[in-house]
């Protein structure tokens, strides 16, 4: 598929595999540390990347994947983006922008619809990347706390992450 430059050097930056680990905290609940792996597939028959993120968090018994979120992130040419993801119990929508910054890209997003989760009244994304690094946060207002707040943030390096194992080959010791 042909894109405008612009957006194919972003795309270009993007696309891949990025692992590492990230913190979750929000005013009503536990802080907690999680590892990540999220992918940016670029697919030549569709111009926006497919998107998909999974995280893991350690227990007694093994690490147990506590998030699963796919979707689709669409940069245009005029600066604008994109954010259409599902996750178990929640489909969400996201707007914003993308730019260049110094070395690096910037993707910021504000939710503008939510399905399937009462609960959440709003949330924001930021996206930093560039030189193989990956930053991002999440921001969150739910019913509960009635302000935005930092939910999640993470740092991610680009490389082929190894298939993670399920829970049940993670308690077995495979």
């Amino acid at each position: 598929m042909s894109r405008h430059p612009d957006v194919q050097r972003i795309v270009s930056e993007l696309a891949g595999t990025w692992s590492g680990t990230g913190d979750g905290l929000y005013p009503t609940i536990e802080a907690f540390r999680y590892r990540e792996v999220t992918t940016f597939t670029e697919r030549d028959d569709h111009p926006a990347l497919l998107f998909e993120q999974r995280t893991w968090k350690g227990t007694p018994e093994g690490e147990v994947v506590s998030h699963w979120e796919v979707g689709l992130l669409r940069m245009s040419s005029d600066g604008t983006a994109r954010l259409h993801t599902a996750q178990p119990g929640r489909a969400e929508t996201m707007a914003g922008t993308w730019e260049k910054v110094d070395d690096g890209w910037v993707i910021s997003l504000v939710a503008d619809g939510f399905a399937g989760d009462d609960r959440v009244i709003g949330s924001t994304r930021t996206i930093r990347f560039g030189s193989n690094r990956l930053t991002y946060q999440m921001h969150m207002e739910t019913i509960s706390t009635h302000q935005m707040s930092l939910h999640l943030q993470a740092t991610l390096a680009r490389g082929s992450a190894a298939r993670p194992r399920s829970v049940s080959q993670h308690r077995m010791g495979r």
